[in-house]
Formats: structure tokens, C-alpha cells, sequence
């Protein structure tokens, strides 16, 4: 009986523990509204960046124009890299060297070898005085065991000296790094994919380290932004709201199909926590913008509808 009493008290538990894990996950998602139509959005920017020099030097070449569509990490300026391939080739010179020095043991064998010969003279004359006494003096004994400890240091020293070398070429490998470091620096690069709104400098301009050169915006992912009522819509039911765009315009020089009609979907991603003067608080969802004869329909600064919800 007891057995049946617990057996039966860990099922309702575990029955309990699923149930609050679904209304824990459901309350997670977005409570489904019913559509509505925020009108007079405004069209922003995602994302709009000034790219500028890292180091200083004079502008040698300008890889874009005003208008521009370009991609991450393409190259868009060249500030003059001179000096910098100079002290390259320098530090590649000292790098061969440094090698090569590391590579040669010359030393340390010729130390072994003279410390070999020292101990074999030390050992034979020691020997010759295990047989006569005396036969060989005191004086020639110490000087040989001196020789001998000598040659044996000397060993030490050369093996020294082939490590340091070896350190050397780490420290010319890391000295060529930095080189090539401040290299790909005085390369000016899109931070992602954009077009070019303005250029702000010309070649053969002096540019400090900071010193803007162009104005990128993104263009394929646009943000659209609206206010709502509070007292309509509450916040928490706002966020994560499926939006809807549609956007129309005349094409007069399609006589065939002259009006033109687009679909804009994405999500409602950020909700303000500010409330207005009038009582309304701002919202923006991002959105994939389109082209139309190589040009992007969706602008900034462009009013539009959202619809909001299921």
C-alpha cells in the first residue's frame, strides 16, 4: 500500500514538473495579436560606419567610388606601405641569417672535440703516474686538469651560444610578424558588406590615424521603425510579432507592367522602454531589403506601413 502511495505521489509530480515546463516554454514565445497597421514608419539604417586609417601615412590609392557596393574585408585604401615592405625585406635578410647561425653546431663539436683531447692527456699522464711516481710533475697535472675543465666550460659556452641563436629566429619571426602586421594595417578594409555613401578623402592626402576616408552604409538589411499606443498594445505582446511591408511605385519605363508591388517581412526585435509624452513607445523590426534594376527599394528616410501580428 505504502509503495502504491509513493509510486503515485512521483507520477503526479512528474506530471506537474511537464505541465510547468509547457507553460514555462509557452510563455516564452510571443502571444499571438490580432493584425494591425502602424502607418508612417520610418525606414532607418541597421548599420552605418565611417572606416578610417589605423596608421598614418599618405593615401596611394582609393579602390572604390561613391555608390559603390562592397564586400567585408575588401580593400578600399592603400596608405603608403614603402618604409614598411623595406623594413620587411630587411628583418627576411636577418631572419636567413639568424637560421643559419642556429643551424651551425660547429662550435660546440669542436669544444667537445678539444675537451676530449684535454681529458685523454689528463687521463695518460695520470696513468703514468700509477705506474712511476712522480714521472709526471704536480704542475703539468693541475695545468691539464685545468685545460680540461676549460675545454669542458668552453662546451657550455658554444652550446649557450647555439641556443641563443636559436632564440634569435624566434625573435626575428615575431619582429617579420609585427612587420607584416603593421602591412595589412595600412590596408583600409570594409568592415562588411556596404555601399559607399561618401568618400571623404583623395588620393595623396596626409591621413592621421582615425582620420575617416569613407562612409559606408548597409543596405541589405534595413530597420523599420514605429511608434505604438500603450494603452492599445501592451509591450510584451509586441516583441517577436511577425511584420509585414508593402511597398508600391510607378516604373514608367515599364509600359507593360508600370506598377510595381513588394513584400518586406521580418520580425519585431527591440521594444523601448520609454514611454512618450503621448503615451507611445517606440519599436523597430528589421527587415530584408530587395533590389529592383540594381538598385535597392527600400531607403532610408522612405514612410511606410507595418502590419503587425498573425
Amino acid at each position: 500500500m505504502t509503495n502504491r502511495v509513493i509510486k503515485n505521489a512521483k507520477t503526479l509530480l512528474i506530471g506537474a514538473i511537464v505541465v510547468l515546463g509547457l507553460q514555462i516554454g509557452s510563455a516564452q514565445q510571443p502571444t499571438a495579436i490580432k493584425r494591425f497597421t502602424l502607418p508612417d514608419c520610418n525606414v532607418a539604417l541597421v548599420e552605418e560606419v565611417e572606416i578610417a586609417a589605423q596608421l598614418p601615412g599618405v593615401l596611394v590609392s582609393l579602390g572604390f567610388k561613391e555608390g559603390d557596393s562592397v564586400t567585408k574585408d575588401q580593400v578600399l585604401a592603400q596608405i603608403d606601405e614603402s618604409d614598411a615592405l623595406l623594413k620587411r625585406k630587411e628583418l627576411d635578410l636577418q631572419l636567413k641569417v639568424a637560421e643559419k647561425e642556429a643551424s651551425n653546431d660547429i662550435n660546440v663539436r669542436a669544444a667537445e672535440a678539444s675537451a676530449e683531447v684535454a681529458e685523454a692527456e689528463l687521463k695518460e699522464s695520470q696513468a703514468v703516474n700509477m705506474e712511476s711516481p712522480g714521472a709526471v710533475p704536480p704542475t703539468k697535472i693541475r695545468r691539464e686538469e685545468l685545460t680540461f675543465r676549460r675545454s669542458e666550460l668552453q662546451v657550455d659556452v658554444a652550446q649557450l651560444e647555439l641556443d641563443v641563436a636559436k632564440l634569435n629566429v624566434d625573435v626575428k619571426k615575431t619582429q617579420l610578424d609585427n612587420v607584416d602586421l603593421t602591412i595589412d594595417r595600412l590596408k583600409v578594409k570594409s568592415p562588411l558588406n556596404a555601399e559607399v555613401e561618401r568618400k571623404l578623402k583623395e588620393v595623396g592626402e596626409f591621413v592621421q590615424a582615425g582620420t575617416p576616408i569613407a562612409q559606408l552604409v548597409r543596405m541589405d538589411k534595413l530597420r523599420i521603425e514605429g511608434f505604438v499606443q500603450l494603452k492599445q498594445f501592451l509591450p510584451q505582446l509586441i516583441h517577436g510579432q511577425p511584420v509585414t511591408i508593402e511597398y508600391a511605385f510607378v516604373d514608367p519605363t515599364d509600359a507593360d507592367n508600370p506598377n510595381k508591388s513588394f513584400t518586406f517581412t521580418g520580425t519585431v526585435s527591440f521594444v523601448s522602454n520609454k514611454v512618450q509624452a503621448g503615451g507611445e513607445y517606440k519599436i523597430w523590426a528589421e527587415v530584408t531589403n530587395q533590389k529592383y534594376k540594381g538598385q535597392w527599394i527600400l531607403r532610408p528616410g522612405v514612410a511606410v506601413d507595418m502590419s503587425i501580428g498573425e
